[in-house]
C-alpha cells in the first residue's frame, strides 16, 4: 500500500522513549501572511548564530520579564520596539527572542499552546544541543523540551523560517473565524 506523506515529522529518542515533531509540509500560503511581515523581515535578517543553552534560557526569561502589551492584534511590533519598550504580546516577544538569538535555523510557530484554547498563540521552535525546544517567553520562563508536553499542547498550526513557511497537521482542525487570532489575544 503505498502511503502519501503529508507531514515531515523528526524523531527523536529521550529517556528511552520516542517523542515525534511535527514538522510541518511547505506551503506557499498561510492564513497570517498579510500581518507578518515583520516577523518576515526578522527571520530573513538572522545569522548563523547557534547559541549555548543557557544563553538561550537568558533571551526566554528576560522576554517572560517583559511586560505584556498588545499594540496590534495580528501584526508583530518590531525586535527593535520590544526592547525599547520592554514589553510586547506573544508574536513580539518570540521576535525578540529570535532576534536576539540571531539563529536562522528556527521556526515562528503559530498554533495552540493548549487545545482546549480557542484561539491561537505565536512561539519559537529550536532544535537545540538534545533535540527540540520551544521558546515561549510569554507564558514559559524557560525553554521546554518537546518530550516534556503532552499531544494536546504546544499544537503547530503555521510555522515560518527564514527558508519558507509550512503547515502543520494542527491546521487541519482549525475552524476558519479563529485563525486570525492568536492564544493571549482577547
Amino acid at each position: 500500500m503505498k502511503t502519501k506523506t503529508l507531514f515531515a515529522i523528526a524523531m527523536f529518542v529521550t529517556g528511552g522513549l520516542a517523542m515525534a515533531q511535527d514538522l510541518g509540509q511547505p506551503t506557499s500560503h498561510t492564513p497570517f501572511d498579510n500581518y507578518l511581515g515583520v516577523m518576515r523581515t526578522t527571520l530573513s535578517s538572522l545569522g548563523g548564530n547557534h547559541p549555548e543553552v543557557p544563553e538561550v534560557e537568558g533571551y526566554v526569561k528576560t522576554g517572560r520579564g517583559f511586560r505584556y502589551y498588545m499594540k496590534n492584534p495580528l501584526v508583530p511590533q518590531t525586535p527593535a520596539e520590544t526592547e525599547s519598550t520592554r514589553a510586547g504580546d506573544c508574536k513580539a516577544k518570540s521576535l525578540w527572542v529570535a532576534y536576539k538569538m540571531d539563529d536562522r535555523t528556527l521556526r515562528f510557530v503559530v498554533g495552540r499552546a493548549h487545545a482546549s484554547s480557542g484561539m491561537n498563540h505565536a512561539w519559537l521552535l529550536w532544535k537545540g544541543p538534545s533535540g527540540w525546544l520551544i521558546l515561549d517567553a510569554t507564558l514559559l520562563s524557560t525553554p521546554i523540551d518537546v518530550s516534556r508536553v503532552g499531544p494536546n499542547e504546544y499544537t503547530p498550526r503555521y510555522s515560518y523560517s527564514a527558508s519558507g513557511k509550512f503547515v502543520h497537521a494542527g491546521a487541519t482542525s482549525a475552524k476558519p473565524h479563529g485563525e486570525v487570532k492568536y492564544g493571549d489575544h482577547a
